[in-house]
């Protein structure tokens, strides 16, 4: 009897434990139903939802921070490029650093378009628009707004929604001048390479980062031979390769394609390297 009767106590006791399971999972089925109804709606129906539905494509890929070229803020164009030599804890020699107001006033004391033609040009070890081609002159206007203006300063920047044409326009003028460029290039190709100037191209664009009295981390810098022999042992094709096509290191360092100025030739970036190398202990 006695044994019957713990029979009868297991069943009673199995019955709530496989009723609390059944439960369980009928509410993390429904939770689950619930988090993901808004996203698909059924293909065969006609309401607008299911129309997203259909025509939603199966992958789409966002280049960059995702804002087109044009209508990037001054903040957003400062966290992505000009914080590398302007951040407020930033080391690198004559550069002023935002929130630094002291660093700032006298070139803010030349006015906005002194400042804005440094920017555009290059000046002294920066290069022209900080090394990213891509910048519109309206882009350029409002990151130097908002450094100067968060160091003392009171510039009013170009409205981002007014960009759009001028953005529209530089890209037609790019077009024709790479056009141009083409055609040049086809002409005399072999005159193209041969007058490529290493030093020109390294003081206007590659010596914001390997100047000898550069403070970029993990950035080998020119007359250092010690830095760049590792470098130099790879050969030259893959420091070509590097400069061209970019280069993530092994300590998280990035190098840009091209050093940031997408309108470098191939040519002008080998021979940049080899400035570079030759100028450090390799004879390339």
């Amino acid at each position: 009897m006695n044994h019957l009767s713990n029979n009868k106590a297991r069943g009673s006791a199995l019955t709530p434990l496989i009723g609390g399971i059944v439960i369980l999972l009928a509410v993390l089925f429904f939770l689950v139903k619930l988090a993901t109804s808004g996203y698909y709606s059924d293909v065969e129906a006609s309401t607008p939802s299911a129309t997203q539905t259909r025509i939603m494509p199966a992958g789409s890929v966002t280049m960059g921070d995702g804002t087109p070229v044009g209508q990037r803020t001054g903040e957003q164009i400062f966290n992505k490029i000009c914080i590398q030599c302007h951040a407020a804890d930033g080391n690198i020699p004559n550069a002023p650093r935002v929130t630094h107001n002291n660093e700032w006033a006298p070139r803010i004391a030349k006015g906005f378009e002194t400042l804005f033609n440094n920017a555009l040009n290059g000046f002294n070890a920066m290069p022209a628009k900080g090394g990213q081609a891509d910048l519109t002159d309206d882009e350029l206007k409002r990151a130097i707004a908002y450094m100067a203006n968060q160091s003392g300063g009171n510039l009013q920047a170009p409205a981002v929604g007014a960009a759009s044409g001028a953005a529209a326009s530089d890209a037609d003028a790019s077009s024709a001048s790479s056009a141009a460029s083409d055609s040049a290039g086809a002409a005399a190709p072999a005159a193209a390479t041969a007058s490529a100037d290493g030093k020109k191209v390294f003081d206007a664009t590659c010596v914001a980062c390997h100047g000898a009295t550069s403070a970029i981390p993990n950035s080998p810098k020119i007359t250092k031979n010690d830095e760049w022999a590792p470098r130099i042992k790879q050969g030259k094709e893959t420091l070509f390769k590097h400069a061209i096509e970019g280069f993530t290191g092994p300590g998280g360092s990035l190098m840009p394609a091209k050093g940031g100025n997408a309108n470098l030739t191939d040519d002008e970036v080998k021979a940049a390297v080899t400035y570079m190398v030759n100028q450090s202990g390799g004879k390339i």
